[in-house]
């Protein structure tokens, strides 16, 4: 019986508008005085390393870059640049409208809710600032854990802070990373969500158990998998 629902975050409760991150670092670097597509370019250079939280704080992943570029910037610029950031993020991020719905229907019925997310210092905390908290049990962030999907460890870290087995949990996300593949294999019921403003940019998974285009479609997959056999055949549930 499933007794916990996993969740990634970024196209599956939540989207991001990509032109103002853009738009963002572009202040960003005009305040530091340094190039925009250089900086850009450092960014993208380092994603696994800030992902993984092997740079430190966010201040300190924007001075290691900065330095990279040959600026020195003060303390307090730092600072003023990791608010930017952050801003920048918060602004960017916006809830699908059946997220908080779907995982309050899911909390009141019981089922223990978590976040499994590969994200850096700041997509973190705008995960955090999403207003999502209180219908969450645990999160598990990369850059904290030091852990990514599709790396199988991440998968067991999620499921021990829910305090539940592979074969209690249900996975959801958008298969990214083929995040939905590596839960799979591990014996975690797997759902593939495709549903507008998915950016698609990070690879895609090959196999899950169920597909759902909206999040509402949970609740009665949820009731209603208990009785049917597992597989790794896409199953249509748009609820």
């Amino acid at each position: 019986m499933i007794r916990a629902v996993l969740f990634d975050w970024y196209d599956t409760l939540a989207r991001v508008d990509g032109d103002r991150i853009v738009a963002g670092r572009r202040q960003l670097a005009a305040r530091a005085g340094v190039d925009a597509e250089t900086m850009a370019a450092l960014w993208r250079e380092t994603a696994e390393q800030r992902m993984l939280g092997r740079l430190g704080s966010l201040e300190q992943e924007i001075a290691y870059i900065l330095q990279r570029l040959g600026a020195t910037p003060s303390p307090a610029l730092v600072t003023e640049l990791a608010r930017i950031e952050l801003d920048t993020w918060h602004a960017a991020v916006s809830l699908y409208p059946a997220a908080r719905p779907t995982l309050a229907t899911l909390k009141a019925r019981g089922y223990r809710l978590g976040v499994v997310s590969n994200c850096s210092y700041p997509a973190g905390q705008a995960i955090e600032h999403a207003g999502l908290a209180d219908l969450f049990d645990a999160f598990t962030l990369s850059f904290q854990v030091g852990l990514a999907k599709p790396q199988p460890e991440i998968y067991t870290h999620a499921c021990q802070a829910l305090g539940v087995t592979y074969a209690e949990t249900m996975f959801v996300a958008d298969g990214a990373f083929g995040e939905l593949d590596a839960a799979a294999a591990l014996g975690i019921t797997t759902v593939l969500v495709e549903q507008e403003g998915q950016s698609r940019a990070y690879g895609s998974s090959s196999r899950w158990d169920y597909k759902v285009t909206t999040l509402a479609a949970l609740l009665p997959l949820l009731e209603a998998q208990t009785d049917e056999p597992r597989g790794v055949a896409s199953t249509d549930s748009s609820g």
